[in-house]
């Protein structure tokens, strides 16, 4: 008798660029699937849902919770503490473990079984591939980044539970083969809203190589994207208009290069904006979030930060909203996702833009000046148009708050801009953490700003103990992560 495997898809309506987002799983039967384009959607589908269960509230709720200019509340706060998690938070990190591992098993049963589907041509074929490797490669780069070492489990060793940690290195290389064969096969455009193209696999493999240091390399794929014409900031005139990029009813914007899309009113909607809001807030004279709100983010008056930050950059008044809740005249939420129509916790509609335009733009004029020894007059150019944007200027015309290269014309007076922006414009994206610890700089900013100082622990993630218990060959003395 066959040995059935079910696993649990997302059933794609082909109707509308949101249809597919509102679909309830299907039970399939592998023996069955993996045949014709419509499976072969939902196969990709599967795994980006996993991603924004991973995705949905512990991922950002963390990572922002360590940043230089936000605190956790409540069962939050011991993170704002660089001590390393406590047994609350270790919960929160497993189930991020699982998402991305739950993830790589959906893509690499559909990488399996996808050559041998009867009814799509070969190029069809190899274009779903080269998307699900695009999944694998994005889950597997925040396993190493979180974790360093984990194990690599691929199509070739499915039926191995037991599998030893596999190097960073390692674990690197399979990423960047995965996303060279996705630039090469993934469609030019995104055959549906939130799936990925070329110019997202370039993005993400620039980002893999910045966070290898190998700049070299990031530099001509992140000139790829910026010449392809296909992405451009949209005009800010005051400070709500940020709502046409973050708002819960945006579909897309010239500035997406891959966002976790989600939608309401349904329960697959996106929980961080839960966890970001109050029930007393109001924005515009609407709750800042439908179902009320667990604040469990904040920042303070006392942070040099935000209190640094001019308030003519309007950005400041869009990210951060003042609201006294218990702990003081000072603080503010961390506001940049706003869902007054939110019909439960879940049910945000806000997308998770893990991809921006302004993530590439960052990243090119860093790998530029890194590259070139010095920064360049294309470089400032590139940063400019993210200034320019910020105080209600054209981003792509010359203003009078211009930063000039002749006072900024050194590496590191030039990095200390470049760092200033991504804190401000990629503010409660879940970004800020990870690349302080990849600028070397996490402990030393951490100190001037909280006064605090960093356990050496706390830059990784332990591996969840399940692991250690149903993977023999994980040894929990040897392989657990430093400090756990």
């Amino acid at each position: 008798m066959k040995k059935i495997i079910i696993i649990l898809l997302v059933i794609p309506v082909l109707s509308s660029c949101q249809d597919w987002l509102d679909e309830e799983p299907k039970a399939v039967a592998t023996e069955t699937f993996y045949n014709t384009e419509q499976e072969a959607d939902a196969a990709v589908l599967a795994p980006l849902a996993k991603l924004r269960n991973g995705y949905a509230m512990s991922y950002p709720g963390l990572m922002e919770c360590f940043t230089d200019y936000s605190y956790g509340r409540g069962s939050w706060t011991s993170n704002s503490d660089y001590k390393g998690l406590d047994t609350q938070n270790m919960t929160r990190a497993n189930g991020i473990w699982a998402s991305m591992y739950n993830a790589i098993r959906d893509c690499n049963i559909a990488i399996e079984k996808l050559p041998n589907a009867t009814a799509m041509t070969d190029e069809q074929k190899t274009r779903y591939i080269a998307e699900l490797k695009f999944i694998r490669a994005l889950s597997y780069f925040e396993l190493v980044r979180l974790w360093k070492s984990v194990p690599l489990r691929t199509p070739e060793n499915m039926a191995e539970w037991n599998l030893g940690k596999t190097s960073s290195e390692d674990i690197y290389n399979f990423i960047i083969e995965d996303l060279k064969f996705a630039i090469d096969n993934c469609p030019e455009n995104s055959r549906l809203v939130g799936t990925p193209n070329q110019n997202t696999a370039k993005s993400l493999l620039a980002k893999v190589y910045m966070f290898q240091n190998k700049h070299n390399e990031a530099l001509p794929l992140l000139e790829s994207v910026i010449t392809s014409n296909k992405y451009t900031l949209l005009t800010i005139e005051k400070s709500r208009d940020f709502e046409k990029i973050f708002g819960p009813t945006v579909v897309s914007t010239p500035e997406e290069i891959f966002y976790l899309k989600n939608v309401r009113p349904d329960s697959k909607g996106w929980e961080f904006v839960m966890f970001c809001a109050h029930p007393g807030a109001k924005i515009d004279g609407k709750q800042m979030h439908g179902a009320g709100g667990w604040y469990g983010l904040y920042t303070t008056t006392e942070n040099a930060m935000i209190s640094e930050w001019d308030v003519k950059d309007l950005r400041k008044e869009y990210n951060i909203f003042p609201l006294d809740f218990g702990m003081g005249d000072n603080t503010f939420l961390m506001a940049k996702y706003y869902d007054p129509e939110a019909p439960n916790a879940h049910g945000a509609g806000n997308s998770n833009p893990l991809i921006r335009y302004t993530d590439i733009l960052l990243y090119y004029a860093e790998a530029a000046t890194i590259v070139n020894g010095k920064p360049t007059t294309d470089a400032m150019e590139k940063l400019n148009m993210i200034h320019r944007r910020a105080y209600g200027y054209s981003p792509t015309s010359p203003s009078e708050i211009d930063y000039k290269l002749s006072d900024y014309s050194t590496k590191e007076q030039f990095m200390e801009l470049v760092m200033r922006e991504q804190a401000y414009e990629a503010m409660n994206e879940g970004k800020r953490w990870l690349e302080l610890v990849r600028w070397g700089i996490a402990k030393e900013v951490i100190k001037k700003i909280k006064g605090l100082d960093i356990a050496d622990k706390h830059f990784l993630f332990p591996i969840p103990t399940t692991e250690f218990d149903y993977n023999e060959g994980l040894d929990p003395t040897t392989d657990q992560n430093p400090g756990y």
